[in-house]
């Protein structure tokens, strides 16, 4: 007996949040996320399903440093992320920083890692694009549904 399931994705919330000390700070970051989609995962299958989206950056007016931070989503915890379609119906995965899928995009309080960025110049802006890579882990046995998680992205600047 096989089951499909379908339209399975992951919807990135963007949230770009101001931290400025002084005049002097004036760096100024937005963000765009493109959704991790997972497609069609096929239960108990024997490799993870891995897809890859995107995050953009982009900061302009005065030089300084930013960081990317990806927050917990409906499970609450960034090392056990997990899609769901309602009640107890889950999938397992997670989100990280490199394509050998080794670290866990989180807050940067380990095991997980953030991402960063410094603006060297002024005058136009800078475009940052940073790869999200995701994964769902292989041999689960969901029921069909569309499952989902509303991750928040945090841009410190």
């Amino acid at each position: 007996m096989s089951r499909v399931l379908q339209n399975t994705s992951l919807c990135l919330v963007a949230i770009a949040l101001v931290l400025v000390a002084d005049i002097a700070q004036a760096i100024n970051c937005r963000v765009r996320v493109s959704p991790v989609n997972f497609g069609t995962y096929t239960p108990l299958t024997p490799v993870h399903l891995d897809v890859t989206g995107q995050i953009e950056v982009r900061c302009q007016a005065q030089p300084g440093t930013f960081e990317v931070q990806f927050g917990p989503g409906t499970s609450g915890d960034q090392t056990a992320r997990t899609l769901n379609a309602g009640g107890a119906n889950i999938l397992f995965y997670n989100l990280y920083r490199d394509a050998g899928r080794t670290q866990i995009w989180g807050d940067g309080i380990p095991p997980t890692f953030v991402v960063t960025g410094a603006r060297t110049a002024r005058g136009r802006p800078t475009i940052y694009n940073y790869p999200v890579y995701g994964r769902i882990f292989a041999n689960q046995a969901p029921n069909s549904g569309q499952y989902s998680d509303n991750i928040v992205v945090t841009v410190l600047f």
